[in-house]
């Protein structure tokens, strides 16, 4: 069982948090032999498929340079060019087998560790102090459980991977032997197909090496993350003061919202309820072009809205279907939807109407609330 530096069990399964922050600082499960597995096997063959076309260039290369040299003017200017020409041509030579290495490399991590950026790998303060800790260094190095079973692992690895190269020149070395009477371009022949013997074996068990030892990865990372009880009770108290902190912040912000529309009720023309649960106050005066939302409330908040109104002798209009619809789609300081000036409009002339002293019966609006 997983146990931490005090001697004290890690007996938790690791939090999302603590996953979360060791993959900010490039902790994650990832195993070095599966990108070493990619290179060697499918590198191997990129190489034998490639290498033909890139010999007979590089022939070609050398046979064009070596063949200009006694004509090549070699001052200081033309040296120089000659030069960025040459290392060009190698260039555009080499970048096949590069690239055919990075895509390789891109393939082995990314599936491992997903793309992403290891934001506190280097500015977190243990990691920066870690390279002056030679003594720790040392002993993370040479007395670590870690590093015993990395040098076990690689004793295993050569002796396999030998005992694999070995058989493969056993088996060819009667071919090897005769090879010294044969041709060039034989003997060419003969070691490229020992070589190719050579790359599939090797690469196609360090596949297999690479599979468990990711999953060996995976197991001890998993190991590495748990929790002490201890250390899972103060994350979740670090988490319970963050969510109450959060939440205080968010409540002393909608106080402040509502303090804001509160204020704002008594310059308002009329106020839309349903009549019990929901009011909207709206707000239309000379010069605006457009009524808008200055307050709305269910409830509570609603009843306070109308005592305000009442306070402040602001009509209160009964239009149940137009309060949930306007509650529904406007904000408090937005202006009124196209869909409902006609029916806003209604309760602005009937208000202006008991306004200038006339007696006047509201008609409620036939607004359908099932099209909103």
């Amino acid at each position: 069982m997983a146990e931490n530096k005090d001697g004290t069990e890690k007996t938790e399964e690791a939090s999302a948090k603590r996953l979360k922050d060791a993959k900010e600082k490039g902790q994650i499960a990832k195993s070095k032999d599966v990108t070493s597995a990619g290179l060697m096997l499918f590198g191997g063959l990129a190489v034998f498929l490639l290498g033909s076309n890139m010999i007979s260039k590089l022939k070609a290369l050398f046979s064009s340079t070596f063949s200009s040299v006694g004509q090549f003017d070699f001052t200081d200017s033309n040296l120089h060019s000659y030069l960025l020409l040459q290392i060009e041509n190698v260039t555009w030579l080499i970048f096949p087998l590069i690239l055919v290495v990075l895509v390789i490399v891109l393939a082995a991590e990314i599936p491992q560790a997903g793309l992403f950026f290891a934001t506190k790998k280097f500015t977190d303060p243990d990691n920066l102090q870690k390279p002056f800790k030679i003594l720790a260094g040392l002993k993370r190095i040479f007395f670590s459980s870690r590093s015993i079973v990395e040098l076990i692992k690689g004793f295993l690895k050569i002796a396999v991977l030998g005992g694999i190269a070995y058989s493969v020149i056993v088996s060819n070395l009667d071919n090897i032997i005769g090879s010294a009477e044969l041709p060039f371009i034989k003997v060419e022949e003969m070691m490229s197909d020992v070589a190719f013997e050579l790359i599939v074996k090797i690469g196609s068990l360090f596949i297999f090496i690479a599979a468990a030892d990711f999953i060996y990865q995976k197991w001890k990372f998993k190991q590495d993350m748990k929790m002490t009880k201890q250390e899972a009770k103060e994350e979740n108290k670090q988490l319970e003061g963050d969510l109450q902190m959060k939440y205080r912040l968010r409540q002393m912000g909608r106080n402040m919202i509502r303090k804001k529309m509160i204020g704002a009720v008594p310059t308002a023309t009329a106020i839309i309820t349903n009549p019990t649960h929901y009011a909207v106050a709206i707000r239309y005066n000379q010069g605006e072009t457009v009524p808008i939302v200055v307050a709305k409330g269910v409830d509570y908040l609603a009843q306070k809205i109308k005592e305000i109104a009442k306070n402040n002798n602001i009509e209160i209009v009964e239009d149940p279907p137009l309060a949930r619809t306007l509650y529904k789609l406007v904000d408090v300081n937005q202006t009124i939807p196209e869909v409902l000036f006609k029916a806003v409009a209604q309760v602005l002339a009937f208000v202006y109407q008991l306004k200038a002293g006339n007696s006047v019966i509201y008609k409620q609006s036939d607004i359908n609330e099932k099209e909103f």
